[in-house]
């Protein structure tokens, strides 16, 4: 077996991540971040090892290492939970609870096997992130490894002609469950917001690397040409200049102008302009692409509405889709509905879609709310963080209004680290707290108010 020099490089990475894994579990995650963004199968330079797993065993080793980490006595139950933690957990087991009685009770379960068995992974994925990322340091460390993986995308697309240009659209070029365009899209928009939050608040060596990682994840983003991706940039932009604490807004209002004027450098394809335009044209002026989705989401909500306590995995996509476009003067095959909160209804029910809602949406007020906390206590640079996360978040879910991707398991990662986050910030404020009392307590044993944070 010949190994080029990418893959020899790859290996010493995997070898280095698997090392530092029984120093610190967020290096785990590192090791299954490294088989998700450079996973051998879906790059040229893996082909000699793409028979493997690389992926199931960077999951593998992601559950050893916090497995190891509780036997060991290095994290507890206590410090890995909160309230709110625990309330997300929950909602995490009931997604997979509700599948689990669809799947078997529901569903044809030749075709809803895979869709289910990802959800269980991407659950227990989710609980394993929020036990590896212990500290402010593990929680930067994994912001800097997800930049850094679609970096590495950017690169090979950019630098390295990955991927083919199909319909004017990238395709063939991401990661496991991101290699069409939509997806793709979905995954470097979601993260887009991340690098600005390096640069912003990075240390130095932080900023430089987002500044040459942020235009090749801008340039995949403009190549897939999705135009729920535009319009996921444009939310997630708004939405980080209007979360973003009060003293640190004109930096975040230099950041954004600064990738507007990256991203408008990058538009070399009129093309791409115009398909961005139709997003806002009148009914006569739609493109077919445009109009054609909204039918799909008409057929996906006759199926919910016949349905409505879902039919399992690819339910709509490779069972019952196709009985309901041709209601509508569609005769397609497989197709899928290109919504992700009408899929998810499609797929485990309509009351699936209320715990994904909860599930995502208590994610988004855990950072909301530990942002405060965190401005309130003068820490900028946490607070402007809590903005970025959410930005993340916004992005990721306008994206799903316009692709089948609120069951992508970057949506798990964002909601881990949305806990991470309000489990940091209230542990400090608690913290803080403490000491302000500690310090009130007079000579004479009179204690005085201590003050707010």
């Amino acid at each position: 077996m010949s190994l080029s020099l990418t893959l020899a490089v790859w290996f010493l990475a995997f070898g280095a991540l698997a090392v530092l894994t029984f120093r610190r579990s967020v290096w785990a995650v590192g090791l299954y971040m490294l088989t998700f963004f450079a996973c051998p199968p879906l790059w040229w330079w893996g082909r000699p090892v793409a028979d493997y797993r690389w992926n199931l065993y960077g999951g593998i080793a992601l559950l050893a290492a916090v497995a190891c980490s509780r036997l060991l006595g290095k994290a507890s139950v206590e410090d890995a939970q909160t309230p709110e933690g625990r309330r997300l957990g929950w909602l995490a087991v009931l997604l997979l609870v509700n599948a689990t009685l669809v799947h078997l009770l529901l569903a044809s379960s030749a075709v809803s096997t895979d869709s289910y068995l990802k959800l269980a992974k991407f659950v227990l994925l989710f609980v394993l992130i929020i036990n590896a990322v212990r500290t402010r340091a593990d929680l930067r460390l994994l912001l800097v490894m997800l930049v850094v993986g679609a970096g590495y995308i950017g690169f090979e697309v950019t630098l390295r002609d990955a991927g083919s240009i199909e319909g004017n659209r990238l395709e063939g070029a991401g990661a496991p469950g991101a290699t069409d365009a939509n997806h793709c899209a979905s995954l470097m928009v979601t993260i887009l917001p991340l690098a600005g939050m390096l640069f912003m608040i990075g240390r130095r060596w932080e900023k430089l690397l987002a500044l040459a990682l942020t235009p090749l994840i801008l340039n995949v983003i403009l190549l897939c040409n999705s135009r729920g991706a535009f319009m996921a940039a444009i939310a997630s932009g708004i939405l980080l200049f209007v979360a973003a604490p009060s003293e640190t807004r004109r930096k975040a209002a230099k950041v954004l102008a600064l990738g507007a004027v990256a991203a408008w450098l990058l538009l070399g394809d009129p093309r791409i302009v115009e398909r961005f335009m139709t997003a806002f044209a009148g009914e006569e002026d739609r493109d077919s692409s445009a109009a054609g989705r909204l039918l799909f989401w008409q057929a996906g909500l006759a199926m919910v509405a016949d349905r409505p306590l879902g039919s399992g995995g690819d339910g709509f996509k490779k069972v019952h889709g196709t009985k309901y476009l041709a209601k509508i003067g569609i005769h397609e095959d497989v197709r899928a509905v290109h919504n992700g909160y009408i899929n998810e209804a499609c797929e485990w029910g309509i009351q699936g879609l209320i715990l994904r809602l909860a599930f995502l949406g208590s994610a988004f007020l855990c950072v909301w709310r530990a942002a405060r906390l965190y401005s309130r206590a003068g820490d900028e640079t946490m607070g402007l963080l809590g903005a970025g996360i959410a930005a993340s978040m916004t992005a990721f879910a306008v994206t799903s209004c316009f692709g089948d991707v609120l069951d992508a398991e970057w949506g798990y990662w964002m909601v881990a680290i949305a806990a991470i986050y309000w489990r940091l910030a209230t542990s400090e404020d608690a913290r803080c707290a403490t000491t302000h009392r500690a310090e009130s307590i007079t000579p004479g044993g009179l204690a005085t108010p201590a003050p707010s944070i």
